[in-house]
């Protein structure tokens, strides 16, 4: 027993020294990810204003970036269930190829004149700029995942640094060759970028899978029960960072802020997401408490969208320091809920017997993604309607009792799945027989539980 808890030690020691390859796959994964953030982000400052003077009007231009977070909310989980027959490094950089070409593709819309025909082309090159990026990032998430399986929250999260990063530079590196070149110019930068990247990653990224005849099950996954208090999570803390894109800004109008001023709030929840993932995915790594966390980040956080308003059943005085506060405390704190729920997906999916192969981890790493995308999509538009319904203050006060509501959600499952203390209640699937006669079975140390319950769930 003593060797064992030896051995483990050491493991744990190793695990924490990255080698020379795993930090040169990491170093083409990290670019590939800015790239593909910036897809989403660069067009925001120029493409409304180009698209009214097409005579488009601002709710189909909405659309047309909501679409974007539709495709890839829709795509994901069908690339990760079929990412271990395809290979990850070929739908990396089958769908990193797509999304560059796809970007080159949108800069030449400016030559459309008819507004209907600029329409449809801008929602077909986005849906398959879209389709790209759901492949592109759902197999970076695997290989990721397969490359670093003793960091794999540490990692996402460092990942997600970049992601903010993208989203972050995107706008302004925009709105500089918009004004030195006109509408085209940035849409041919980064798509000449991306390419470039891609072709680096040739040579950069090991063959992962392709090998393998069976692909993931989907189906399996989503009979889980732990499943959907993690999805939730993860719909619920995307909606929140996606609600404030198109409100928090005619907000801090009100308290008479400049536009410069306003970029600056942005820059402060991006930068404050970003810079805290790598610590909560640390954490999570290291701890393995990964619903503490997600707890622990939405309640949080429902103090902070209570302050955005601030809320009206806080009666607190209208002022911009305390706005700015809850700002701050919201980049802070649902990267906590956020991060640990994607280590939580991979726990639960070896606690119900799938094994922790690529087939696993294509298709976690695509409900991630698709759940992410879902809140990406939601988030804007019910946020925007509610706004225009209500107000600010009442809309933020919405988003923070959906984020109370997870966490007791969350809660009342912890509770029910650890049966009050005693330990995790034995594996068991919704819309089946539960497997009551497997019920004194132990978990095997490799992560694998009994045969009746494995052929169960991959059979799902």
């Amino acid at each position: 027993m003593a060797d064992d808890q030896q051995s483990d030690s050491q493991d744990d020691k190793t695990s924490q020294r990255l080698t020379k390859k795993q930090k040169i796959i990491f170093c083409g994964i990290a670019a590939a990810y800015v790239f593909n953030v910036m897809s989403f982000s660069i067009m925001a400052p120029f493409f409304p204003v180009e698209a009214e003077k097409k005579g488009v009007s601002a709710t189909q231009v909405g659309f047309i970036f909501a679409l974007f977070n539709l495709v890839n909310f829709a795509t994901s989980p069908l690339f990760g269930k079929y990412l271990p027959v395809l290979g990850a490094k070929y739908l990396f950089l089958a769908g990193s190829w797509v999304a560059a070409g796809s970007n080159i593709l949108f800069g030449v819309l400016d030559k459309i004149e008819d507004r209907q025909t600029f329409l449809i082309y801008c929602l077909v090159i986005r849906s398959v700029e879209a389709c790209g990026s759901a492949a592109s990032m759902t197999a970076s998430m695997t290989i990721t995942a397969n490359t670093f399986p003793n960091n794999v929250a540490q990692m996402m999260g460092i990942l997600e640094s970049f992601s903010g990063l993208g989203l972050m530079i995107g706008p302004p590196i925009g709105s500089l060759f918009y004004s030195i070149g006109g509408y085209s110019l940035p849409f041919y930068v980064l798509g000449g970028m991306s390419a470039a990247t891609i072709v680096i990653n040739i040579f950069l990224l090991p063959s992962v899978g392709a090998n393998m005849t069976q692909s993931g099950s989907i189906k399996g996954m989503l009979y889980m029960p732990c499943f959907y208090p993690a999805a939730l999570t993860i719909v619920v803390g995307s909606g929140c960072l996606g609600f404030l894109d198109p409100t928090l800004s005619p907000h801090l109008t009100s308290f008479s802020l400049s536009p410069s001023l306003i970029g600056v709030v942005f820059l402060l929840i991006g930068g404050l997401y970003a810079l805290t993932q790598p610590l909560w995915g640390y954490l999570a790594d290291k701890k393995r408490n990964t619903r503490f966390m997600m707890v622990i980040g939405l309640w949080f956080s429902t103090v902070c969208y209570l302050l955005l308003g601030p809320s009206p059943l806080l009666k607190l005085p209208n002022e911009l320091w305390i706005v700015i506060v809850g700002i701050g405390m919201t980049g802070f704190c649902l990267g906590c809920a956020l991060m640990p729920a994607f280590l939580d997906l991979f726990i639960s999916a070896r606690w119900y017997g799938y094994p922790d192969d690529l087939a696993t981890q294509g298709v976690v790493s695509g409900l991630f993604n698709s759940c992410f995308s879902l809140g990406g999509f939601i988030g804007p538009l019910l946020g925007g309607y509610l706004v225009d319904q209500y107000n600010f203050q009442w809309t933020s006060t919405i988003f923070a009792f959906a984020n109370l509501s997870v966490m007791l959600l969350l809660c009342v499952f912890g509770l029910w799945e650890f049966r009050c203390g005693k330990g995790r209640r034995p594996p068991w699937i919704w819309l089946g027989d539960s497997p009551r006669e497997e019920e004194n079975d132990p978990l095997l140390g490799n992560g694998v539980t009994s045969p009746a319950i494995q052929e169960k769930l991959v059979n799902a």
